[in-house]
């Protein structure tokens, strides 16, 4: 059984947009095991997107941690800790357990997925779609009129520029929207990336990027 174990933060500084390689490497220095726990995923931190390419972490922002229920108390030590992400110092609170939530349509600000005989420059939608389709399909998810890929993204490791979409899931039955946000697609789970949340729009207009950056919509299970 899967959770998001998400602990308040508490902070008044920004972070990039692109953050998931940092993050990822603050915690690793609490938790050295998070290298070795594949199974683990690390969303991306929300915020109000600004014009420097950066989110200001706001009032009852939080670390959400995508893990088994029995490698939780792993993760109690993060507690009272102070972590630095880029140059925000972050002080990490007292974590509380969610459950996931079966929606039928679920949404990932950032997929990375590998695309036989692509590398970045090539990479386009219609192949990334077969890809993720491919996956869904081995964990009997059937994707059929179920993908939808919209805007093309990176994330930067080191000196890596890493290239894939935002990638919105449609349609799903119960067992297929648990599978998906259990398994993930693609990799990188460790960056915030192939996590998936349950989604649905504000409004029947469309989202402007400035949304997209922050979530999109309203995540009902966080």
């Amino acid at each position: 059984m899967y959770v998001d174990l998400k602990f308040r933060i508490t902070t008044e500084d920004s972070v990039p947009v692109d953050h998931g390689y940092h993050l990822y490497a603050a915690l690793s220095n609490l938790v050295p095991d998070l290298h070795q726990k594949n199974k683990i995923g690390i969303h991306s931190l929300r915020g109000k997107y600004l014009q420097n390419h950066h989110l200001k972490l706001r009032t009852g922002s939080s670390l959400v941690l995508r893990t088994p229920v029995e490698q939780i108390f792993q993760f109690l030590c993060l507690t009272g800790k102070t972590i630095q992400v880029n140059q925000a110092k972050i002080r990490i609170g007292v974590p509380q357990v969610t459950a996931l939530l079966a929606a039928p349509t679920l949404w990932s600000r950032l997929v990375i997925i590998k695309v036989a005989g692509q590398n970045a420059a090539q990479l386009d939608a219609l192949s990334f779609r077969a890809s993720i389709e491919k996956q869904l399909s081995s964990y009997d998810v059937n994707p059929e009129g179920k993908v939808d890929i919209r805007k093309r993204r990176t994330l930067k490791i080191k000196d890596k520029v890493i290239v894939g979409y935002e990638v919105l899931l449609e349609n799903l039955t119960e067992e297929e929207s648990f599978q998906v946000q259990i398994m993930g697609v693609g990799g990188r789970r460790h960056m915030g990336c192939g996590l998936f949340t349950a989604y649905r729009p504000r409004n029947k207009k469309m989202v402007t990027d400035m949304d997209e950056t922050i979530g999109a919509g309203r995540l009902w299970n966080r």
